[in-house]
C-alpha cells in the first residue's frame, strides 16, 4: 500500500473522526514547526529522481519517500533504532500525525527503513539533501553571509581492533608520518581485520589529547549561528588542514565573507586560497618554534575565538541532543550518511529558535 505524507483524501473515516480531538491534543510543537518550516515537495522530487527508478527495478513496495525520510529524522531526533522506531510509530499518535498516517495504517517495518537509508547512501543523495534543506532555511535568513566556521570532530566506532597498537599513529592535527609508516598502517589494518571479525576496516586510529581513538572524522562548515552547511567524512587519521579548501569549494560563499577557523588550519596554502577567492582570512594565528605571537596576533585570536567556538557547540549539541558523534554503522559511506542526517536533524531542531530570537530582536 502506498502511503502519502499528508492525508489528501477528502473522505474522513470514522476512526479519523474519533481520533481528531486526540490528534489535536497530541500535537508536538516542534514537529509542527518542522512541517511549517519545510516544503517537502522539492525534497520528494530530489529523492524520487533516482529512488523511484531503483524501486521499480527491484519491485519494492511504493512507500512515499517523505514518509520514509521523516522516519529517519524521527530516528535521529529521538535516538531510536530501526526496530524501536517501528514500535514507537505504531504506539504514538504524535509520530503518526507527523508522518501523515491514519489510525488503520501501521508503520513500514524496520527492514524497510534500513533499506531506504542504504539506498540514499548508495545513490549519493545525502549531500544534495543537506543542500536542499539549507536552501529552504535561507529563505528565513539562515545563511552564510555573516561568516562561516570550519572545524572537525571525531566520530568513534565501537568496531575497533583488539590488542595493542603496533604502528605509528597519526596526530589529530597533522600527519607527519613517513610513507613507510603509512604503508605499515595499511598492513596492520589488513591483519587486524582478519583477526577480529566485524572490525570496521575503513576506520583508522588517530592520537588526540593523549588518547588513541578509532573511527572517522567529520569536517564541517557552518554559518556563524552553527547551522551546518557542508560535511566531509574521512578516516580519523586525515589531517584537518587538508579538508579546509574542499569544505569551501562549491559552498557558494559570497566574496568578502569571513572564514573563521582555529590555529590548526593555519598554513600558507589555506591563507592563499582565501586571498585568491576574495574571502576574509579569519584563521587564528599559531606560534612557531622560534617565534612567539605578537600582541596584535594575540588580540586577533582573542576576537576570533568566541565566534569560532560556535561550531564546537554544534558538535556538542549533536552529541547531547541526539547521542550523536558515535558510529551507528560500519564503513565510511554509511557513517557519512549518519553525519549528514545528524546535521539536517540539528539544523531543523535549531532553526525555529533562531527565527524566534531574530523576531524578538
Amino acid at each position: 500500500m502506498a502511503y502519502q505524507s499528508k492525508n489528501t483524501d477528502e473522505h474522513v473515516t470514522f476512526a479519523d473522526a474519533l481520533l481528531s480531538k486526540r490528534y489535536r491534543k497530541a500535537q508536538n510543537d516542534f514537529l509542527n514547526q518542522v512541517d511549517t518550516l519545510i516544503d517537502w515537495r522539492p525534497i520528494r522530487t530530489l529523492i524520487n529522481k533516482k529512488y523511484t527508478k531503483r524501486q521499480n527495478a527491484i519491485g519494492a513496495p511504493a512507500y512515499d519517500v517523505i514518509l520514509l525520510f521523516k522516519m529517519l529524522l524521527l530516528e535521529t531526533w529521538y535516538n531510536l533504532s530501526d526496530c524501536a522506531l517501528e514500535e514507537r510509530i505504531n504506539d504514538s499518535i504524535t509520530f503518526s500525525r507527523f508522518l501523515g498516517l491514519k489510525m488503520e495504517e501501521v508503520s513500514p517495518d524496520h527492514s524497510t527503513i534500513s533499506r531506504f537509508r542504504s539506498a540514499l547512501t548508495e545513490l549519493g543523495l545525502m549531500d544534495k539533501l543537506l543542500a536542499q534543506f539549507n536552501k529552504q532555511l535561507s529563505r528565513h535568513h539562515i545563511s552564510v553571509r555573516e561568516g562561516v566556521l570550519v572545524d572537525a570532530s571525531l566520530v568513534e566506532t565501537p568496531h575497533k581492533p583488539n590488542g595493542s597498537i603496533t604502528i605509528e599513529v597519526a596526530d589529530d592535527r597533522q600527519d607527519n608520518r613517513s610513507e613507510a609508516e603509512k604503508e605499515a598502517e595499511e598492513d596492520y589494518q589488513k591483519q587486524v581485520v582478519r583477526q577480529r571479525k566485524g572490525t570496521d576496516e575503513e576506520a583508522r586510529w588517530v592520537y588526540k589529547q593523549k588518547r588513541y581513538h578509532y573511527g572517522y572524522k567529520k569536517h564541517c562548515l557552518t554559518n556563524v549561528q552553527g547551522i551546518v552547511q557542508k560535511v566531509i567524512t574521512t578516516a580519523a587519521n586525515r589531517s584537518d588542514t587538508k579538508e579546509f579548501i574542499p569544505l569551501l569549494q562549491g559552498a557558494n560563499i559570497p566574496q568578502g565573507t569571513a572564514v573563521l577557523a582555529d590555529k590548526g588550519y593555519a598554513c600558507g596554502e589555506n591563507r592563499s586560497y582565501l586571498q585568491t577567492h576574495h574571502l576574509q582570512d579569519g584563521i587564528m594565528h599559531k606560534a612557531q618554534r622560534n617565534r612567539a605571537l605578537t600582541e596584535e596576533e594575540k588580540q586577533r585570536n582573542k576576537a576570533i575565538g568566541p565566534i569560532r567556538s560556535t561550531i564546537e557547540r554544534t558538535f556538542g549539541s549533536i552529541r547531547r541532543w541526539f547521542h550523536g558523534g558515535r558510529c551507528r554503522y560500519r564503513g565510511l559511506a554509511k557513517t557519512h550518511t549518519q553525519n549528514i542526517l545528524e546535521s539536517i536533524a540539528f539544523n531543523l531542531y535549531r532553526t525555529p529558535g533562531i527565527i524566534m530570537s531574530s523576531s524578538v530582536g
